[in-house]
């Protein structure tokens, strides 16, 4: 049981790291471009 264990772990390691990336990549392509400057009224609070 633990030699097959031990040969799916691999896979398991490198489909995780590509679901992973898909989906930053993913979440970052659909939060669009956030506009550089920000506003006065806001940078006077902090």
């Amino acid at each position: 049981m633990y030699d097959v264990l031990s040969a799916l772990i691999p896979p398991a390691v490198v489909g995780g790291a590509f679901i992973f990336g898909v989906v930053k990549l993913l979440r970052s392509e659909a939060a669009g471009r956030r506009p550089k400057h920000s506003d006065p009224a806001e940078s006077q609070n902090s």
